[in-house]
This record gives structure tokens, C-alpha cells and sequence, in this order.
């Protein structure tokens, strides 16, 4: 039984309770992680663990998603974590640093 396969069996009760369109987005995204781990060769939920978050987070980075487009996989993989039982939560993805604005020094010099 591939990943995906398990990540569809798991979640298919916990899609009908509740927000049954935010957890279908959810689900969404679940997918696309087990299917990157999958290409990484995790064929089992046990076979999944931070490396791969840490590795899926540089995989959405390179591919130029928004932060909140990656906090939003995040909360996914979060609940993925909480119906396999795994302890502690996933790795969260770092937050991009803005690059320090050097337009307001400039005008803090002309004031000077």
C-alpha cells in the first residue's frame, strides 16, 4: 500500500466531520506531502518523520510559494501528525527574513 493510499484511508472519516471544505483542502495538501515522500521513499506513515518536513519545506521554498501558502501546509501536516498519533508536532517552516530597509536610515540621515 502506497503512502497516498494510507493518507486516504486515515483521513477519510476525519474529512466528513466539521469544516468539510477546509478539510478538504487540507486533505488536498496531505496528499501532495505524502506524494513528495513518497519520491523520498517513505511507503509507510512510520517512515515519515521531520527530515521529510524539513526536505518538503526547501521543496515549496525552491518552488517560490508564499509564507502563508506554506503555514497553510503546515496546519495540514499538523493534523496528518495528530491522526497517525505522532508525538510533538511537525517541524514548522521558518519564516522568510525581510531584508533590512535601507530607505528609512537614508531618511533618518537627511533629518540629521
Amino acid at each position: 500500500m502506497s503512502l497516498r493510499q494510507h493518507v486516504e484511508m486515515d483521513t477519510h472519516h476525519w474529512v466528513s466531520k466539521q469544516n468539510k471544505v477546509e478539510r478538504r483542502r487540507k486533505r488536498v495538501r496531505m496528499l501532495a506531502f505524502a506524494k513528495f515522500a513518497e519520491a523520498k521513499g517513505a511507503r509507510h506513515p512510520g517512515q515519515v518523520g521531520s527530515n521529510t518536513v524539513v526536505s518538503f519545506w526547501k521543496h515549496l521554498r525552491t518552488e517560490g510559494l508564499a509564507w502563508e501558502t506554506q503555514r497553510d501546509y503546515w496546519y495540514s501536516i499538523k493534523a496528518l501528525w495528530e491522526i497517525w498519533g505522532k508525538p510533538d508536532e511537525p517541524p514548522q517552516p521558518r519564516k522568510p527574513v525581510q531584508p533590512a530597509d535601507d530607505s528609512s536610515q537614508q531618511r533618518q540621515q537627511v533629518v540629521d
